[in-house]
Protein backbone atom coordinates (compact mmCIF):
# COMPACT_ATOMS: atom_id res chain seq x y z
CA UNK A 1 0.00 0.00 0.00
CA UNK A 2 3.06 2.03 -0.88
CA UNK A 3 3.60 2.60 3.32
CA UNK A 4 0.23 4.23 3.80
CA UNK A 5 -1.08 2.88 6.76
CA UNK A 6 -4.72 1.45 6.62
CA UNK A 7 -7.40 1.15 9.94
CA UNK A 8 -10.79 -0.75 9.83
CA UNK A 9 -12.83 2.45 11.08
CA UNK A 10 -15.21 1.69 13.81
CA UNK A 11 -17.76 3.03 15.53
CA UNK A 12 -17.55 3.17 19.37
CA UNK A 13 -18.85 4.69 22.18
CA UNK A 14 -16.73 7.44 22.74
CA UNK A 15 -15.57 5.48 26.15
CA UNK A 16 -12.96 3.70 27.66
CA UNK A 17 -13.50 0.21 25.37
CA UNK A 18 -13.03 2.01 21.58
CA UNK A 19 -9.21 1.28 22.93
CA UNK A 20 -8.73 -0.55 26.07
CA UNK A 21 -10.54 -4.71 25.57
CA UNK A 22 -13.68 -5.41 27.99
CA UNK A 23 -11.35 -7.97 29.96
CA UNK A 24 -8.95 -5.31 30.84
CA UNK A 25 -11.59 -3.29 31.82
CA UNK A 26 -13.62 -5.82 34.10
CA UNK A 27 -10.01 -6.56 35.62
CA UNK A 28 -9.44 -2.66 36.87
CA UNK A 29 -12.99 -2.86 38.18
CA UNK A 30 -12.03 -5.81 40.01
CA UNK A 31 -8.86 -4.29 41.01
CA UNK A 32 -10.59 -1.07 41.93
CA UNK A 33 -12.69 -2.77 44.17
CA UNK A 34 -10.86 -4.62 46.19
CA UNK A 35 -8.12 -2.13 46.92
CA UNK A 36 -10.43 -0.06 48.19
CA UNK A 37 -12.05 -2.30 50.54
CA UNK A 38 -11.21 -2.36 54.22
CA UNK A 39 -9.43 -5.54 54.55
CA UNK A 40 -6.87 -4.68 52.42
CA UNK A 41 -6.34 -1.10 53.30
CA UNK A 42 -2.90 -1.50 55.09
CA UNK A 43 -1.53 -4.20 52.73
CA UNK A 44 2.31 -2.62 51.71
CA UNK A 45 1.56 -3.65 47.92
CA UNK A 46 -1.62 -3.84 45.69
CA UNK A 47 -0.63 -4.79 42.27
CA UNK A 48 -2.93 -5.54 38.79
CA UNK A 49 0.45 -6.73 36.97
CA UNK A 50 2.69 -10.19 37.48
CA UNK A 51 5.34 -8.51 35.91
CA UNK A 52 7.49 -7.19 39.00
CA UNK A 53 8.74 -9.52 41.54
CA UNK A 54 7.72 -8.71 45.34
CA UNK A 55 10.18 -8.20 47.76
CA UNK A 56 9.18 -10.15 51.01
CA UNK A 57 11.78 -8.27 53.36
CA UNK A 58 9.42 -5.23 53.25
CA UNK A 59 6.60 -6.19 50.69
CA UNK A 60 4.20 -8.11 52.16
CA UNK A 61 1.47 -8.00 52.88
CA UNK A 62 0.56 -7.96 49.20
CA UNK A 63 -2.18 -8.65 46.81
CA UNK A 64 -1.94 -8.97 42.92
CA UNK A 65 -4.89 -9.54 40.75
CA UNK A 66 -3.75 -10.13 37.09
CA UNK A 67 -5.50 -11.53 34.09
CA UNK A 68 -5.41 -15.64 32.71
CA UNK A 69 -5.22 -16.87 29.54
CA UNK A 70 -8.51 -15.67 27.80
CA UNK A 71 -10.02 -17.66 25.24
CA UNK A 72 -13.62 -17.28 23.14
CA UNK A 73 -15.91 -19.76 21.33
CA UNK A 74 -18.73 -19.03 18.49
CA UNK A 75 -21.63 -17.35 19.88
CA UNK A 76 -24.51 -19.32 18.36
CA UNK A 77 -23.28 -20.68 14.61
CA UNK A 78 -19.74 -19.08 13.24
CA UNK A 79 -21.15 -18.54 10.18
CA UNK A 80 -24.75 -16.86 10.02
CA UNK A 81 -24.52 -13.44 11.01
CA UNK A 82 -21.95 -10.65 12.27
CA UNK A 83 -19.04 -12.00 14.06
CA UNK A 84 -20.02 -13.07 17.64
CA UNK A 85 -17.99 -14.59 20.56
CA UNK A 86 -18.38 -15.63 24.07
CA UNK A 87 -15.56 -15.06 25.86
CA UNK A 88 -13.75 -17.06 28.87
CA UNK A 89 -11.66 -15.29 31.61
CA UNK A 90 -9.71 -16.21 34.53
CA UNK A 91 -8.54 -13.35 36.89
CA UNK A 92 -5.84 -14.90 39.28
CA UNK A 93 -5.77 -13.22 42.63
CA UNK A 94 -2.32 -13.87 44.76
CA UNK A 95 -2.38 -13.03 48.43
CA UNK A 96 1.24 -13.03 50.61
CA UNK A 97 1.13 -12.78 54.12
CA UNK A 98 4.14 -13.89 56.64
CA UNK A 99 3.19 -14.67 60.09
CA UNK A 100 5.55 -16.80 62.83
CA UNK A 101 2.37 -18.33 63.61
CA UNK A 102 1.89 -20.60 60.44
CA UNK A 103 -1.46 -21.56 62.14
CA UNK A 104 -2.61 -17.77 62.57
CA UNK A 105 -1.26 -17.01 58.86
CA UNK A 106 -3.47 -19.63 57.32
CA UNK A 107 -6.52 -18.25 59.08
CA UNK A 108 -5.54 -15.09 58.12
CA UNK A 109 -5.31 -16.47 54.27
CA UNK A 110 -8.53 -18.13 54.30
CA UNK A 111 -10.27 -14.51 55.75
CA UNK A 112 -8.57 -13.06 53.43
CA UNK A 113 -10.40 -15.50 50.78
CA UNK A 114 -13.60 -15.33 52.03
CA UNK A 115 -13.58 -11.53 52.14
CA UNK A 116 -12.66 -11.40 48.29
CA UNK A 117 -15.54 -13.76 47.23
CA UNK A 118 -17.86 -12.01 49.04
CA UNK A 119 -16.77 -8.77 48.03
CA UNK A 120 -16.99 -9.55 44.06
CA UNK A 121 -19.87 -12.18 43.84
CA UNK A 122 -22.30 -10.33 46.00
CA UNK A 123 -21.89 -6.94 44.45
CA UNK A 124 -24.16 -6.16 42.16
CA UNK A 125 -22.69 -3.31 40.40
CA UNK A 126 -20.33 -5.91 39.31
CA UNK A 127 -22.32 -9.15 38.65
CA UNK A 128 -25.84 -7.65 37.25
CA UNK A 129 -26.22 -8.76 33.77
CA UNK A 130 -28.19 -5.60 32.81
CA UNK A 131 -26.60 -2.50 34.37
CA UNK A 132 -23.01 -2.11 36.43
CA UNK A 133 -21.28 0.34 36.91
CA UNK A 134 -18.39 -0.88 34.90
CA UNK A 135 -17.24 1.86 32.56
CA UNK A 136 -19.33 1.29 29.30
CA UNK A 137 -22.06 -1.06 31.09
CA UNK A 138 -19.90 -3.61 30.28
CA UNK A 139 -21.19 -6.93 31.60
CA UNK A 140 -19.92 -10.22 32.96
CA UNK A 141 -22.62 -13.04 31.65
CA UNK A 142 -21.60 -15.55 34.53
CA UNK A 143 -18.96 -17.14 36.41
CA UNK A 144 -18.77 -20.59 35.48
CA UNK A 145 -15.61 -21.44 37.34
CA UNK A 146 -13.41 -21.12 40.64
CA UNK A 147 -10.71 -22.18 41.69
CA UNK A 148 -8.83 -21.95 44.96
CA UNK A 149 -6.02 -24.39 45.23
CA UNK A 150 -4.29 -25.45 48.57
CA UNK A 151 -2.05 -22.55 50.08
CA UNK A 152 1.42 -22.29 49.62
CA UNK A 153 4.80 -21.73 51.98
CA UNK A 154 7.86 -20.43 51.96
CA UNK A 155 10.00 -18.59 53.74
CA UNK A 156 11.70 -14.67 53.81
CA UNK A 157 15.07 -14.31 52.39
CA UNK A 158 16.12 -12.04 54.99
CA UNK A 159 14.75 -13.49 58.47
CA UNK A 160 13.42 -16.63 57.62
CA UNK A 161 10.15 -15.80 58.67
CA UNK A 162 7.30 -18.12 57.26
CA UNK A 163 5.95 -16.69 54.09
CA UNK A 164 1.85 -17.96 53.17
CA UNK A 165 0.51 -17.12 49.67
CA UNK A 166 -3.16 -17.76 48.58
CA UNK A 167 -4.38 -18.30 44.98
CA UNK A 168 -7.98 -17.72 43.86
CA UNK A 169 -8.58 -18.00 40.21
CA UNK A 170 -12.30 -16.91 39.07
CA UNK A 171 -13.16 -17.39 36.14
CA UNK A 172 -16.23 -15.27 34.40
CA UNK A 173 -17.31 -15.49 30.51
CA UNK A 174 -18.87 -12.35 28.55
CA UNK A 175 -19.70 -11.64 24.84
CA UNK A 176 -18.63 -9.36 22.33
CA UNK A 177 -19.96 -8.73 18.83
CA UNK A 178 -17.93 -7.47 16.13
CA UNK A 179 -20.00 -5.93 13.29
CA UNK A 180 -18.43 -5.05 10.01
CA UNK A 181 -18.09 -1.48 9.06
CA UNK A 182 -15.63 -1.10 6.27
CA UNK A 183 -18.30 -0.92 3.21
CA UNK A 184 -20.64 2.32 2.07
CA UNK A 185 -23.64 2.91 4.32
CA UNK A 186 -27.12 1.86 2.39
CA UNK A 187 -28.60 5.22 1.33
CA UNK A 188 -31.07 4.83 -1.10
CA UNK A 189 -33.96 2.14 -2.24
CA UNK A 190 -35.54 2.54 -5.06
CA UNK A 191 -39.14 0.50 -5.40
CA UNK A 192 -41.80 -0.03 -8.51
CA UNK A 193 -45.05 -1.74 -7.34
CA UNK A 194 -47.24 -3.18 -9.65
CA UNK A 195 -50.81 -4.33 -9.17
CA UNK A 196 -51.36 -8.51 -8.82
CA UNK A 197 -53.92 -8.18 -11.73
CA UNK A 198 -52.72 -6.36 -14.47
CA UNK A 199 -54.83 -5.11 -17.54
CA UNK A 200 -54.52 -6.82 -20.80
CA UNK A 201 -53.27 -3.72 -22.14
CA UNK A 202 -49.82 -2.45 -21.21
CA UNK A 203 -50.45 1.08 -21.54
CA UNK A 204 -53.11 0.88 -18.77
CA UNK A 205 -50.61 -0.98 -16.20
CA UNK A 206 -50.64 1.66 -12.99
CA UNK A 207 -47.47 1.49 -11.18
CA UNK A 208 -46.04 3.19 -8.13
CA UNK A 209 -42.82 4.17 -7.80
CA UNK A 210 -41.23 4.49 -4.25
CA UNK A 211 -37.62 5.89 -3.36
CA UNK A 212 -36.11 5.40 0.46
CA UNK A 213 -33.51 7.32 1.54
CA UNK A 214 -31.60 6.68 4.67
CA UNK A 215 -31.10 10.93 5.65
CA UNK A 216 -32.63 12.05 8.05
CA UNK A 217 -32.54 15.59 6.03
CA UNK A 218 -34.41 14.10 3.25
CA UNK A 219 -37.49 15.18 1.80
CA UNK A 220 -39.14 12.26 0.09
CA UNK A 221 -41.62 13.76 -3.03
CA UNK A 222 -45.03 12.63 -3.79
CA UNK A 223 -45.66 9.08 -5.25
CA UNK A 224 -45.63 9.07 -8.99
CA UNK A 225 -48.51 7.44 -10.98
CA UNK A 226 -49.97 6.27 -12.95
CA UNK A 227 -47.78 5.30 -15.96
CA UNK A 228 -46.46 2.55 -17.82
Amino acid sequence: MNGQTRDVPWTGTGGISDTQSYSWIILNAIYDRIIASSFFQNFSIKRITRALPIQAEYQIPSIGIYLGNETAVADGDPNAGDIRLEHTVPVGIQIVVKNNDSVAMQATLDKAKWFILNQLLRDNTLTNRFKTTIPDNVRIEGFPKLRIPSPDWGRDSKNETPIGIQMIELTYTLRSEWYPTDFDDLKEIAITAYPELAPADPAEVTHVDVVYRFDPDYVPPPLTGPGP
